[in-house]
């Protein structure tokens, strides 16, 4: 062996052993009663969420219960107070159509005013009465049933109401069946916008509805 081989041996034996001395050490492994009581901990945690989890489930079914007795519970409210407001108004007509009036003006006059009674009845649930009779045809609210040559009522506007319509708050019930003007003077509001001719709109109306009946 020569002086070198010599000298490595004494370097690597030494330092060898110091890294092997100076190592970690294995961690312990659990004991069985430790496992145990990990797996008691992890299964109470696990009924405890479960547990949680359909409590909450029970809570929202419950929730949306109560809301859908209560919703219920207000259109059975509003269709008594309509109800409530409805049968003095039937009561006027059965004893309008009960009694023989040989009078036709008076008969007349008293279906009015049970008429004017039913009116009220709808105005105080929100319920409005669409006669555009002299405005501007719209067609959120208007149906065109018909257009006339006329200079009565500004161009584009509703010159006659066939059949009023309905809406309560912001819902279309029914639209206004109007017959629209055309030929007339164009209104200022709406040379002032320069908006398009409602005629034309009106005139595709009319032939949407033309094409649907002989469909």
């Amino acid at each position: 062996m020569n002086d070198n081989e010599r000298d490595n041996e004494q370097q690597v034996g030494p330092g060898t052993e110091t890294e092997t001395s100076g190592a970690a050490a294995p961690p312990e492994e659990l004991s069985r009663e430790e496992l145990d009581l990990q797996l008691e901990l992890a299964k109470a945690e696990i009924e405890r969420l479960t547990d949680q989890s359909l409590r909450r489930q029970a809570e929202l079914i419950n929730y949306r219960r109560r809301v859908q007795k209560e919703q219920a519970q207000t259109v059975i409210a509003a269709q008594a107070a309509l109800l409530e407001g409805l049968v003095p108004v039937i009561d006027d007509f059965e004893r309008a159509v009960e009694t023989e009036s040989k009078d036709a003006g008076a008969y007349h006059e008293g279906m009015q005013i049970i008429l004017r009674s039913v009116h009220k009845v709808l105005e105080s649930i929100g319920v409005e009465r669409i006669e555009p009779r002299g405005e501007a045809f719209d067609p959120r609210y208007h149906e065109a049933i018909g257009r006339h040559e006329t200079d009565e009522v500004p161009d584009g506007h509703v010159l006659d109401v066939c059949q009023a319509g309905y809406r309560l708050n912001d819902r279309l019930i029914r639209p206004a069946s109007v017959v629209v003007a055309f030929g007339g003077a164009v209104a200022e509001s709406d040379a002032a916008e320069d908006r398009p001719e409602p005629a034309i709109e009106v005139d595709a109306l009319l032939a949407k509805d033309g094409e649907a009946e002989d469909a």
